[in-house]
């Protein structure tokens, strides 16, 4: 009977279908999940000079006050598979130049510290972190600009 031949046929044919389709949402959703993962392990290979900036904000007393060579930090012992290059600024602003990550192109991250004392906050320093380079879709959840408060004033009544 020629429509009990066509029965598998067409089943492996709906198959095919669903899986056509199952990897069309899947293989993007993979890619974009694994290009995440490796922003966020190059962002997290400057928490060693986050650490040196501030303790060196600490013992100056403030961004304001730190001074050429405070700064000294071996970037080189921090750099992983998805991080080529990190520079700290004498300002204490880091830069953070990816690689290999599956972003086209790689971005380039640059994390500027502010000032949190006045606020009353737990850390002297919170951090901003934008992209500089590369398409801004990529920017990963650690990397963002904190909303700080206005310094609290006093008035004297």
């Amino acid at each position: 009977m020629p429509g009990e031949r066509s029965k598998p046929i067409m089943i492996g044919l709906a198959l095919l279908a669903i899986v056509a389709v199952v990897a069309t949402i899947a293989i993007p959703t993979w890619r974009n999940h694994r290009v995440s993962q490796h922003l966020d392990e190059a962002l997290q290979s400057g928490e060693a000079a986050k650490l040196v900036v501030m303790e060196a904000a600490t013992v100056r007393g403030g961004l304001s006050q730190l001074k050429p060579g405070d700064l000294s930090f071996n970037a080189a012992s921090s750099l992983n598979a998805y991080t080529s290059k990190i520079d700290v600024s004498e300002t204490g602003r880091i830069t953070i130049a990816t690689q290999n990550t599956g972003a086209e192109p790689d971005p380039v991250f640059l994390l500027t510290p502010l000032d949190n004392s006045a606020t009353g906050g737990n850390a002297p320093l919170v951090w901003s972190c934008d992209i500089i380079a590369g398409a801004t879709e990529w920017m990963p959840p650690r990397c963002v600009r904190p909303a700080l408060p206005a310094p609290a004033t006093s008035t004297k009544g």
